[in-house]
């Protein structure tokens, strides 16, 4: 038998204080003198024997009653194998409760975040007052790695909220073991609260030995969920007065088909569309929606749908903008390339003469057009190449008379692109298109007959070799190159096999020269990303040079100051730690003037609510929320063992009730 309070043994010296009483009595008797008293010393002599047999009874049961009175203090037990024989040191606990957003689902005890809530209360309950308590959620907060009493847990447990953070298992056994290293207490216990959904099982969930984890499941009545998954446009930037088309992402996470589930489209709070949703049960849909942007400032849109209980996946939130005045500087222009520039007006035009070429316009342009240059100076070599090293696109077109073939393939060579062989005379055609690249990406909705693709009278054979970045974006039915594409640096060089003579080809007369000539200059530009997740920082450029060091992001009356970083002719913050999702701006130091606009989602990690399969994804004991009583009468017999104090207590009362009786007795 072993004590949990021990200490309170130095009490029974207690017992010393009635054996003094009884022994040093204070009380004394007055002889009275008889005349006869033979009789009545007998009787005395007779009574005086029964009364000290009484009173050493009295004395013992008292000290009994006192002694189990004592020993109920100190709380005995019989210990429960080894665990138990350091009863005296507390334990600790350590308790995580999921908040994440699939813990605002319903079951019948209420929302599962509440219902997680009670039942570590609960849990709590089954543990000794002086024992150590650490609390957890997804947040991960600064409060929570404090060691707390019972009261402070409490407390502490009514102010977790839901919250835009998710952590899968690996992750809060990490925690909660750095939680557990160090804190006083040799029996270290964690138990786990959440619904378990199946996302939180995708990495390692090892355990420490030292640590007892325990799963509690709390589970939802309903697994249905609808959500926004993504959205992208399908061009490579927006372009002003040009429709553009979004596709968007729809998942249904539930056991049941949906049909004719509105989703709502709008820019600047003005809705511009709406789409019905039907889906099968646990599957996706692709949804198109078309929108015109007519000038290139920031606009902020909204995708929403309809759904009940989660509802944090049903709005993704966008950032639109256009961008327009696509500068496109040619050397040696022809009629082909000006028409099909000035049919645009997104495009500006810069004529050069090769024989003077102002540098200072490519950093801003976006496409270079070199068509049928006899010579190619040192500078302007130089030039090209600082160009293309910065995420430039260049356009070469052969020259008709070619006369000064060697230098132009020393330069190709120079920047990895194929070189031209010598003038061929061969009637052939385009036999196959890459519509993968970004040029033709999207331009066909069916591709054409072989009979419709360009003809080719006469061409510069392509050599390429296994050294050489790039591929054949249009290919000839003899298989050497039409269209090859070459990078070099960040930017692209993409080489016509043949001039823009009719006499060559009829490419310039082909439905598939103004596509291809109008998407060039969008090869390497991208629209600034749609919007980015709250979870993760992320790296802002700016589409323009910034002469600022401090940028503010904006919403409503939150303010988040970030240094301004300008590398290459870039400008960049790096933001993080964006708590709430929503439509941001970000603006000048002095707050004046509107830089750019960014939009923040949730991570749409959550949405898929399935609950994953415990015993096939970790060793650690699942508790089921009915099972928390008989997991009490556990924790009472492995750590408390068998608990005596009460059979002591009784004892002490039926030692007092015995004294009583005794007391009452006259013999």
């Amino acid at each position: 038998m072993l004590f949990a309070y021990p200490i309170f043994l130095f009490a029974l010296s207690a017992l010393l204080i009635p054996i003094i009483v009884h022994l040093f009595q204070l009380r004394r008797y007055k002889k009275v003198v008889f005349s006869d008293i033979r009789f009545l010393k007998q009787i005395t002599e007779q009574n005086q024997k029964q009364r000290n047999i009484k009173e050493w009874i009295i004395l013992v049961t008292r000290c009994l009653a006192l002694a189990c009175l004592v020993l109920a203090f100190a709380k005995p037990f019989i210990p429960f194998g080894k665990i138990n024989m350091n009863k005296g040191s507390s334990k600790t606990i350590s308790l995580f409760i999921d908040n994440s957003y699939s813990m605002s689902q319903q079951n019948n005890e209420g929302q599962l975040l509440e219902v997680a809530k009670n039942k570590a209360k609960e849990i709590a309950s089954f543990y000794n007052d002086n024992d150590n308590f650490l609390l957890l959620s997804n947040d991960f907060e600064g409060k929570h790695q404090q060691i707390l009493n019972k009261k402070d847990l409490l407390t502490l447990i009514d102010e977790v909220k839901i919250s835009q953070q998710s952590k899968d298992l690996a992750q809060i056994i990490a925690r909660q073991k750095q939680q557990l290293e160090g804190n006083v207490g040799l029996n270290k216990i964690a138990y786990i609260i959440s619904d378990l959904q199946a996302n939180q099982f995708q990495n390692s969930n090892s355990t420490d030995s030292s640590v007892q984890f325990h799963l509690v499941q709390i589970k939802p009545n309903q697994n249905n969920n609808i959500a926004i998954d993504t959205a992208w446009i399908d061009q490579p930037i927006i372009l002003p007065n040009t429709s553009t088309n979004l596709s968007v992402k729809v998942s249904n996470f539930g056991q049941l088909d949906i049909s004719d589930v509105p989703l709502t489209f709008k820019i600047d709070g003005i809705q511009k569309g709406i789409a019905n949703i039907s889906c099968k049960a646990n599957s996706s849909v692709v949804i198109q929606l078309q929108f015109t942007l007519n000038d290139i400032t920031y606009h902020q849109a909204e995708l929403s749908v309809l759904d009940n209980p989660v509802v944090f996946d049903d709005k993704l939130l966008l950032t639109l903008k256009a961008f327009g005045n696509q500068t496109v500087l040619i050397i040696k222009a022809n009629d082909y390339i000006q028409k099909v520039f000035t049919l645009d007006e997104n495009y500006k035009i810069i004529n050069q003469s090769e024989k003077a070429i102002d540098y200072s316009l490519f950093s801003n342009a976006s496409l270079i057009i070199i068509n049928e240059m006899s010579t190619l100076s040192s500078g302007f070599q130089t030039e090209i190449q600082k160009y293309l090293t910065n995420g430039g696109i260049v356009l070469f077109i052969p020259s008709v008379q070619n006369n000064n073939q060697a230098q132009i393939n020393a330069f190709l060579q120079q920047i990895n692109a194929p070189l031209y062989g010598a003038k061929t005379a061969q009637r052939v055609s385009v036999s196959r298109i890459n519509t993968f690249d970004d040029v033709f990406k999207n331009v066909f909705s069916k591709i054409p007959e072989l009979s419709n693709w360009p003809s080719v009278n006469t061409f510069y054979p392509l050599q390429t070799n296994s050294s050489i970045n790039g591929y054949a974006v249009a290919t000839l039915n003899n298989d050497a190159p039409f269209i090859f594409k070459s990078k070099y640096g960040k930017g692209y060089t993409y080489l016509l096999s043949v001039p823009l003579q009719k006499e060559w080809s009829n490419f310039t007369e082909h439905a598939l020269f103004v596509p291809f000539m109008l998407r060039l200059p969008l090869v390497n530009k991208q629209s600034n990303q749609l919007y980015y997740y709250t979870t993760k920082p992320i790296n802002y450029i700016f589409d323009k040079n910034i002469s600022q060091k401090i940028i503010y992001l904006k919403k409503d009356k939150q303010e988040m100051a970030f240094d301004l970083i300008t590398r290459n002719n870039r400008s960049s913050i790096t933001i993080d730690n964006v708590k709430q999702a929503g439509n941001y701006l970000l603006l000048n130091q002095s707050k004046t003037e509107t830089l750019s606009a960014i939009s923040f989602n949730v991570n749409r990690k959550e949405s898929n609510l399935a609950l994953t399969s415990i015993n096939e994804q970790t060793t650690i004991p699942l508790l089921q929320t009915n099972e928390l009583l008989k997991h009490q009468k556990e924790i009472d017999l492995t750590y408390n063992g068998t608990q005596l104090w009460r059979w002591f207590l009784l004892a002490a009362i039926a030692f007092i009730l015995v004294e009583v009786v005794l007391l009452k007795l006259k013999f």
